[in-house]
């Protein structure tokens, strides 16, 4: 399932399986079939919301939570697109879902809400601006407020490990990788400070102003420089940097062997994450408002525009675009687990059933319940009988040696 949320009032999902209304552009020939998997797509369902989005929808298993310009938090089920519950809640950050809750940044303050129903579990005030979108990863809540302060907090209850100042503030949100907290600054700095207290490890001037960072065996971040670097996760040294004509937009993404990027002289590039060195480089014809998004062998852009480019990651080459009724507000979604592909091969006899069982989170705040019956029907509305029994309920007992009676 796809989610796209447009700039006027709309959150709509999209299902492979058929063609959407509006243009979907053709395959391109050189493209091969690495988008087969997600194109042709059609409409599953289309919300309106009844105003614009205030900042980028965020998600969890089963809602998307879009913040609105008339001060609503509105939970959005996925599955469905019918509203799950909206509260008057004010935000211009994405909220932060995850273990049973919504983290919701106010100006000052975060709020905690249940996620079934949207009801204040804590409140914490910092009596100060949030100056940057917070980070919620792994159990840590990270939030930088105006003075150049970066709070540590658990996630679970808002309780306070630690705080540092630092002498220039944090120019976008922190990032989190293993035990060190990566930090870009106003002046060009690269700060890196151990989790567990916040002392400094150390510190890289780069310049420009530094885009969030992506933490993987080294280091990934792009510029107002016109450049996108490789630094070294154990001291910042710089392993390249790549030049482009523009300032790199939002986060890169990487697959095994190659990283992918979009900049302001809208162009979208593949380089070598070992070396550097392009692989491709594609023209865009809207100015890009976010990083892609890599689903598959499908690069997605979403740009100033009311259409949504794919591009093949192999090659750079064109797949399909989509048409929304109105300017993109956000970047798309992808959520595997509304996709039954599983299933659809098992109908197809691509996977035999006896390799397959169905489980749920409960009693989670992410899992199916109470609907699990409605979701099981649904997803597996393509299934003989039998088929349905073994994925439910025979290879669990078989597996575990569950003796069932009846």
């Amino acid at each position: 399932m796809l989610l796209i949320a447009y700039a006027a009032t709309t959150l709509l999902g999209v299902a492979p399986g058929g063609r959407a209304s509006g243009h979907i552009g053709d395959d391109d020939p050189e493209g091969g079939s690495n988008g087969a998997s997600i194109f042709p797509v059609q409409p599953a369902w289309t919300t309106d919301l009844g105003h614009a989005p205030a900042a980028a929808p965020a998600y969890d298993e089963f809602h998307a939570y879009v913040p609105l310009r008339d001060g609503t938090l509105s939970a959005v089920r996925l599955r469905d697109g019918e509203v799950a519950w909206s509260i008057d809640q004010p935000t211009v950050f994405p909220p932060l879902p995850g273990e049973g809750t919504v983290i919701v940044a106010d100006e000052t303050s975060l709020v905690a809400l249940r996620v079934t129903d949207g009801q204040p579990l804590w409140v914490l005030d910092f009596e100060r601006p949030i100056s940057a979108t917070p980070l919620r990863q792994g159990g840590w809540l990270l939030v930088a407020l105006t003075g150049a302060e970066l709070v540590v907090l658990r996630a679970t209850d808002g309780h306070e490990y630690w705080r540092r100042s630092f002498d220039a503030a944090p120019s976008t949100r922190p990032s989190l990788g293993g035990a060190r907290i990566f930090v870009p600054v106003a002046d060009g700095r690269l700060v890196t400070l151990d989790l567990l207290t916040g002392t400094p490890i150390w510190e890289r001037v780069i310049g420009g102003s530094l885009g969030e960072v992506l933490p993987l065996d080294s280091l990934f971040i792009g510029s107002t420089n016109n450049s996108m670097y490789r630094l070294s996760r154990d001291d910042g040294t710089v392993q390249w940097r790549w030049r482009t004509g523009g300032d790199i937009v939002g986060l890169p993404v990487v697959d095994e062997d190659w990283l992918y990027f979009a900049s302001l002289d809208n162009m979208l590039y593949a380089l070598d994450r070992d070396s550097g060195v392009q692989q491709w480089r594609r023209p865009l014809p809207a100015r890009p408002r976010a990083g892609p998004t890599l689903i598959g062998d499908v690069l997605f852009v979403s740009g100033v525009s009311q259409r949504l480019r794919t591009f093949s990651r192999k090659t750079g080459q064109p797949f399909n675009t989509l048409s929304a009724p109105g300017e993109l507000g956000a970047s798309p979604y992808l959520d595997a687990s509304l996709d039954p592909i599983g299933l659809r091969m098992v109908a197809a006899g691509l996977v035999d059933a006896d390799c397959v069982m169905w489980c749920d989170d409960y009693p989670h705040g992410a899992s199916t319940w109470p609907e699990s019956q409605a979701v099981i029907a649904e997803t597996m509305a393509g299934l003989t009988a039998a088929d349905k029994r073994k994925i439910t309920h025979d290879n669990v007992a078989a597996l575990y040696g569950i003796d069932v009676v009846g």
